[in-house]
C-alpha cells in the first residue's frame, strides 16, 4: 500500500462521513458535492486495489496476499451498492445514513488493510 494513497483516500472518506451525517441530521436528500466525493472515494479505492494487486507481493513477510485482496475487492462494492441504496430511500432521511454507515464501515475497513499489509492477522 502506498501511504499517500491511503492517507488521501482516509481524508475524502472523512469528508464523506462529515457531509452524509450532516445531511442525516438534516434529514436532506444526497445532494451534488456528496456525490461528488463519493466518486472520488471510490476512484481511490480502485486505484488503491490496483495499487495492491500490483505491489501485493511487498508486504510484511507474514502478510496473506488472498485476505489482502479480498478485503480490497470488498471496498470496491461497498459504495455502489450503499449509493443505490440511498437513491433509493430517498425520501427519508435513511437514505443518507445508509450512505454515513458504509462510509463508516470503509474507515473500519481500510485500517484492517493496513494492519494486514504490515502482517498482523
Amino acid at each position: 500500500m502506498l501511504a499517500p494513497l491511503t492517507a488521501a483516500l482516509v481524508v475524502v472518506l472523512v469528508m464523506l462521513a462529515a457531509l452524509t451525517a450532516l445531511a442525516t441530521v438534516r434529514g436532506r436528500q444526497i445532494d451534488n458535492p456528496t456525490f461528488y466525493v463519493a466518486c472520488a472515494a471510490e476512484l481511490l479505492i480502485v486505484v488503491q486495489l490496483v495499487v495492491g494487486i500490483v505491489r501485493s507481493g511487498d508486504g510484511a513477510a507474514g502478510m496473506s496476499a488472498a485476505l489482502f485482496i479480498a478485503y480490497l475487492a470488498g471496498l470496491v462494492a461497498v459504495l455502489p451498492i450503499a449509493g443505490f441504496w440511498a437513491v433509493a430511500e430517498r425520501e427519508s432521511r435513511w437514505g443518507t445514513g445508509v450512505l454515513l454507515v458504509a462510509t463508516l464501515g470503509l474507515l473500519v475497513m481500510v485500517a484492517r488493510l493496513v494492519q494486514i499489509w504490515n502482517g498482523h492477522g
